[in-house]
């Protein structure tokens, strides 16, 4: 294995292709998570997938929503591996 001489630096952000970068966001629908449908906040009781497409289920509801009609903040992720201490 080698190792480098010296330590690599991150690339102007001007320079990155769009989606390449160590962080991304997008909305992660979760059980309980809070969810904004219409005028009034809900909460999503489970998520269906079914001939890859994605349903969302909201408490107290019986039919499933289109997430697209669901407004919610998007959870930040990184692409870089991140070591968890115990």
């Amino acid at each position: 294995m080698h190792a480098l001489a010296h330590p690599s630096t991150a690339p102007d952000p001007s320079e990155v292709p769009w989606g390449w970068s160590s962080m991304f966001r997008m909305p992660l629908y979760k059980p309980g998570a809070r969810v904004r449908h219409g005028s009034s906040w809900e909460t999503v009781s489970h998520v269906g997938l079914r001939r890859h497409e994605m349903t969302v289920y909201l408490v107290g509801r019986t039919e499933p929503v289109d997430p697209l009609e669901l407004e919610l903040t998007p959870t930040v992720f990184t692409t870089a591996r991140v070591h968890q201490a115990q």
